[in-house]
């Protein structure tokens, strides 16, 4: 079969329009409809979040001018709307989307690249930069609008908050940190995000009363970074070292805690979590890299199962959860044998939505 009408039929077998069911096994049989947003009649389209309600935001390409531009999918239809850019640019991506369909993430301005939040009914607002900065980007929003990110000028990058009502705010490095990038913020104002330090970089948490928290690394580890946080305060990221990067949950309670690796896998990343504590990311395996869901109850379990491989799908990264657990993931076609000569196609961006469980 030619590889072309091959493609055709894996895009056909799993579409927003047509739903496959799979089985994943966690401490009980859930059961996910599946939705394939970035099949071959849509590619360029590259959902990165998802709010609670199940919808997206990330970037797609505008087929009529070539153009990438900040898109969200509504949870209703799954239907691309691009957010545009703002004045004098023609670029724009979007790092998260909160309930109420409010936007953050970056756009060029025709010389610079700076961080924005769009509004359902406001549009496209231009984020202040930090006094003497020159470009930035918004990488987290939460439920009242406010924005963390980073903004970067001579003197480096910075992590931000910025609220309507007060403006952009310098959140500060560790003590004798050059640099640091905030990278979400929680509906309590607390940023995670990753700061230098003299000893290397660290994963910190922006409290609100103006305090930075160095998080610390796993033992045997030189680094770490912080990528998400819930309205619990827990924070996820990853820690560095020569053994290579491992997920890890940081709690008030128990401080940093490595949440290992899939069988025969030698690294994590942890990516998101949500509110129940639920996290998600990726991890190496005995088959290659896979998407990860962890809860307490069970540690770390595969996303795939036996139902996903007679799809002809691999998830090799799952990167955001909301509360309901739907998950948004990355996963790649796998090649048929009379085909594994031929160039892999490119990943695709899966939501997988739990119906069920027994």
């Amino acid at each position: 079969m030619p590889r072309h009408q091959r493609d055709m039929i894996i895009a056909l077998l799993v579409t927003i329009s047509e739903l496959v069911s799979i089985e994943h096994t966690l401490a009980q049989t859930t059961t996910y409809t599946v939705a394939e947003l970035s099949a071959a009649a849509a590619a360029g389209q590259v959902p990165c979040r998802l709010n609670n309600l199940g919808d997206l935001a990330g970037r797609a390409g505008n087929s009529g001018m070539g153009k990438t531009q900040a898109t969200i999918w509504s949870h209703g239809t799954l239907q691309p709307k691009l957010l545009g850019a703002l004045p004098g640019g023609d670029y724009s991506s979007a790092s998260a989307i909160n309930d109420a369909g409010a936007v953050a993430g970056a756009s060029n301005t025709g010389n610079s690249i700076v961080p924005f939040i769009w509004k359902p009914t406001a549009g496209l607002q231009r984020i202040p930069l930090l006094p003497g900065d020159k470009c930035g980007q918004g990488f987290g929003i939460n439920k009242y609008g406010h924005v963390a990110g980073y903004s970067s000028g001579p003197n480096g990058a910075r992590a931000f908050l910025w609220m309507p009502s007060a403006g952009v705010h310098n959140l500060g490095s560790l003590p004798g940190g050059s640099y640091s990038r905030a990278r979400e913020v929680n509906d309590s104002d607390e940023v995670a995000g990753t700061s230098a330090s003299p000893a290397g970089e660290r994963a910190v948490l922006w409290t609100t009363a103006g305090n930075v928290r160095d998080l610390g690394v796993l033992p045997g580890d030189t680094s770490s970074e912080a990528i998400a946080i819930n309205n619990a305060s827990d924070v996820v990221g990853y820690s560095k070292g020569p053994g290579g990067l491992r997920a890890f949950l940081w709690t008030e309670a128990t401080g940093m805690q490595n949440l290992g690796v899939l069988p025969g896998g030698n690294w994590s990343r942890a990516l998101d979590i949500n509110d129940l504590g639920y996290v998600v990311g990726s991890s190496a395996s005995a088959s290659g890299d896979h998407a990860f869901i962890w809860t307490k109850q069970t540690g770390m379990t595969d996303l795939n199962s036996a139902a996903s491989t007679a799809l002809s799908v691999v998830f090799i990264e799952a990167h955001a959860i909301n509360y309901t657990g739907e998950i948004l993931a990355m996963g790649k076609i796998i090649a048929l044998p009379e085909h594994q000569d031929c160039a892999p196609a490119p990943p695709s961006s899966f939501l997988l939505i739990p119906t069920a469980s027994q």
